[in-house]
Parts: structure tokens; sequence; C-alpha cells
């Protein structure tokens, strides 16, 4: 016999209210990987992507990081670094400064937008 949709979703509340409390009673697979999700820590942003490194840098106090901080927030190489990096200040997304070697990257007011909206989707 089929359970009307309505006395499914009142299953799923209640398994639902019993998660919450710390009763889950109902072992369901894909609540318990959702719950393992939510305990992981963040990981630092990552991916080779100048989208992460525009993610690394809106999460740090005023947007500032020294390159070298930076890279490794980003977890690339250095040519991968190195080869996101240029784009980013192209557009307009950040701003290098300092001498070489104790150079510091900024995020623009447009990165920061960008990273908002990366973040949104």
């Amino acid at each position: 016999m089929e359970r009307s949709k309505a006395e499914s979703f009142t299953a799923y509340l209640e398994a639902r209210q019993q998660e919450r409390a710390g009763l889950n009673l109902i072992k369901n697979p894909y609540l318990e990987a959702r719950q393992q999700q939510r305990a992981a820590p963040a990981a630092p942003a990552s991916g080779g992507t100048s989208f992460s490194l525009l993610a690394a840098l809106a999460g740090a106090p005023q947007w500032t990081m020294t390159l070298a901080e930076l890279q490794q927030a980003s977890g690339m190489s250095f040519g991968d670094f190195s080869q996101s990096l240029q784009p980013l200040v192209d557009t307009g997304y950040l701003t290098l400064s300092g001498q070489p070697g104790s150079e510091t990257a900024q995020l623009t007011k447009l990165g920061s937008q960008v990273a908002d909206l990366a973040r949104a989707s």
C-alpha cells in the first residue's frame, strides 16, 4: 500500500525532529552523510582557480594577504598560482603592492562583489 504524500512528509518531519533532539532512531544513510558533512571542518579555499584566490582574500582581514599566505591558502603550485593571479590583477579584481618577495594582494570592491556572487552560486 502506498503512503500519501502528507503521511510521508509527516514521517520526514518526525525523523528531523528526532535527529535534532539527538534521538535519530531510524538509520538513514542520506541524513547520516549530511550530518558528517556538517561536522567536517571547512577546507581552505582550494581548487586551483582564480575564484579560490578571490574566496581566500574575501575571508581575510581587510581583504589583504601576503602572496605567500594567499598561495598557501589556495593550495596551488607556484605556477598555477601565478597564472591564476595575473588575470585577477588585469581585470581589477585585486591589486598588488609592496616589494618583490613581500608583496601583498588586496581585494578590490569589484573583486569582493565577484567573490560574493561566486559564493552564492
